[in-house]
């Protein structure tokens, strides 16, 4: 994590303002209890130009420090392996950086749930500042939660992967023009094998878009 450090991302500062955020929202505290904010940092080259944006690190993430580690993780990266895209070569980040948990059905484990779209908000300056730093000419989302963080961020209406996966959409952040390019969670595959055709075949949209940058 030297590099991103030396690439002015900021962690450290991030992660304590998104912790004050997260501390000060009495609900949101008491829904997250006794299972605090594990962080897991962005893992991959600063220098990219692409980045891939996934929902919130699981408890794989959160064991081996990185985004992508669990079963998901093994989806992505079978699915780069075939279009010939390095993971060392593209900048992989989080929309939430901590994890996602709740209590588990035994005293002392956690279980992943779902955004609360307050912590999207809460987490939003973290992941503009990153874009905006790496500036990359590819943005890829792993589902809703990332494609509705561009979205806000976007200040335009809420897209939808079903909608617009694969589609090469081009958008604004900051002072910099990108590509924006919705694409299923890999986990997605996991719950609805039809849509791992649909992974593979925008995936290989990807494969062509990064052969030409």
């Amino acid at each position: 994590m030297g590099q991103v450090e030396n690439y002015k991302i900021e962690n450290e500062y991030y992660r304590q303002l998104v912790s004050d955020r997260v501390r000060s929202d009495e609900a949101l505290w008491q829904a997250i209890g006794a299972c605090g904010l594990s962080f897991v940092y962005a893992d991959g080259l600063p220098q990219s130009n692409v980045i891939m944006i996934g929902e919130a690190p699981g408890k794989d993430e959160v064991k081996f420090g990185r985004p992508f580690a669990g079963k998901a993780g093994a989806i992505l990266d079978e699915i780069l392996a075939k279009t010939g895209i390095r993971r060392e070569d593209i900048y992989i980040t989080n929309t939430v950086k901590y994890r996602l948990a709740t209590s588990g059905s035994r005293p002392g484990t956690f279980k992943n749930r779902p955004v609360k779209p307050v912590e999207i908000t809460y987490s939003l300056d973290w992941l503009r500042h990153e874009i905006e730093i790496i500036k990359p000419k590819i943005i890829l989302t792993l589902g809703n939660v990332p494609l509705k963080a561009m979205s806000i961020m976007q200040n335009c209406d809420i897209m939808s992967v079903s909608a617009c996966h694969g589609k090469a959409i081009g958008i604004q952040v900051g002072d910099m023009r990108t590509t924006l390019v919705p694409l299923y969670h890999p986990a997605s595959q996991i719950y609805n094998h039809d849509l791992k055709p649909v992974f593979e075949e925008d995936f290989h949209n990807v494969e062509r878009m990064y052969a030409e940058i």
